[in-house]
């Protein structure tokens, strides 16, 4: 055999072997999988139903990673619609900048990436509105071309327990106050964003993995409203808020968590009698809480913190006399409490209170990106060197 000829048969035959390995473009077709499809990644809390996998907290992040150029989904939103009850979602293709897609409950079918050059591409879904917005089931994702399997996951992971500042409510908005007495505007839930609060910058600053719980005005043990259904630690047992099933603890078990709750016990009980939180009721809460995270969660660092927008201070002036509580040292005694009872994984972090005249505030006065910013330098600069996971 010739050299040349040697050579033409090796070209033809790495060129099969090429062709093998490549789906030709004209083959493609649209391929429906179902939702819980086992190369669908999720991150967050979720729960499976008839029709998909249903999920309401922010953050809950979806994944795709195909061979071909267009992806869609299938989704049945329970948003009532409006500027506070639209979900709203980040959508990021090959880590591109995201881009927000506002979905409605009329319309079930979104295109999330189209046009792309044909090979192997990786979406991501980020819910970016909380539970009291409404839950969402994704029904099925539409691939033309091939699903594959999805990326890796980061081996740290962190799960954070909180309110609305956990959220990341208003934090697409920065306004500096004209005056004590200045109104902010309320809530409108396309300015959420969980990915510019505390909790998602920290865990990116740590290359950990972001699970959030949280749920705005609820509290340890009452509600913003003064409510006591539905509190934080009665939500932790659940997938999804609002919803009977319950969570399966034995999925993705998280190394580190971050409690910010008692800003709504704190803020509840304006103009009544129980203006004051009682710090009986919120220690025996606050107590309970912390022990059936550690029966849960046996091995996890659980850090304690209360943020930005009240250090836990309250005072009341009646007849000339000033009487006052503090949120933030009743946390700090329990903290204590547990590590003199030989809790070496509990922390107690204390988090700034927010300065609206230099990083300016949110909607309803909630932290701005800033705010938030700074939040995740000292949270994550504190795990780092303290809690070194």
């Amino acid at each position: 055999m010739t050299p040349g000829l040697r050579g033409a048969l090796l070209g033809i035959g790495m060129a099969m072997a090429a062709c093998s390995s490549v789906r030709p473009v004209a083959s493609m077709t649209w391929v429906t999988l179902p939702a819980a499809d086992a190369r669908i990644q999720y991150i967050g809390r979720t729960y499976r139903s008839g029709t998909g996998v249903v999920f309401s907290h922010p953050g809950v992040t979806i994944r795709a990673r195909f061979w071909g150029d267009a992806l869609r989904m299938q989704l049945s939103d329970a948003g009532p619609g409006g500027e506070v009850g639209t979900n709203y979602f980040d959508v990021t293709v090959d880590g591109a900048a995201p881009r927000q897609l506002a979905v409605r409950s009329s319309e079930s079918t979104y295109l999330l990436a189209d046009g792309l050059e044909v090979g192997l591409h990786t979406v991501e879904l980020v819910k970016r509105t909380e539970s009291s917005v409404g839950p969402s089931t994704l029904v099925a994702l539409e691939v033309h071309g091939e699903l594959r399997d999805p990326p890796l996951r980061p081996g740290l992971r962190m799960e954070f327990i909180g309110d609305s500042v956990t959220c990341g409510y208003g934090a697409d908005v920065a306004l500096i106050p004209a005056s004590p007495s200045w109104r902010a505007p309320g809530f409108t839930s396309k300015n959420e964003n969980p990915r510019r609060g505390y909790a998602w910058l920290t865990a990116m600053k740590l290359g950990a993995e972001p699970v959030l719980v949280c749920y705005s005005g609820h509290g340890v043990y009452r509600n913003l409203d003064m409510s006591t259904s539905g509190l934080l630690p009665a939500l932790y047992e659940l997938a999804v808020p609002d919803h009977p099933a319950g969570w399966d603890f034995s999925r993705d078990p998280p190394d580190v968590m971050v409690i910010n709750a008692g800003t709504n016990d704190a803020f509840a009980g304006s103009g009544t009698d129980a203006f004051l939180p009682d710090e009986a009721s919120f220690k025996s809460a606050y107590r309970a809480f912390l022990a059936r995270l550690r029966t849960l969660h046996p091995r996890a660092h659980i850090v304690c913190t209360l943020g930005s927008m009240t250090d836990g201070y309250k005072q009341r002036e009646e007849n000339g006399a000033a009487t006052s509580v503090h949120v933030g040292q009743w946390i700090t005694d329990l903290v204590v409490e547990r590590q003199q009872q030989g809790d070496g994984r509990v922390y107690r972090h204390l988090m700034d209170v927010q300065n609206p005249g230099v990083d300016g505030v949110g909607e309803d006065w909630h932290p701005s990106a800033a705010t938030h910013a700074r939040m995740a330098e000292a949270l994550s600069r504190f795990i780092a060197d303290v809690v070194r996971p």
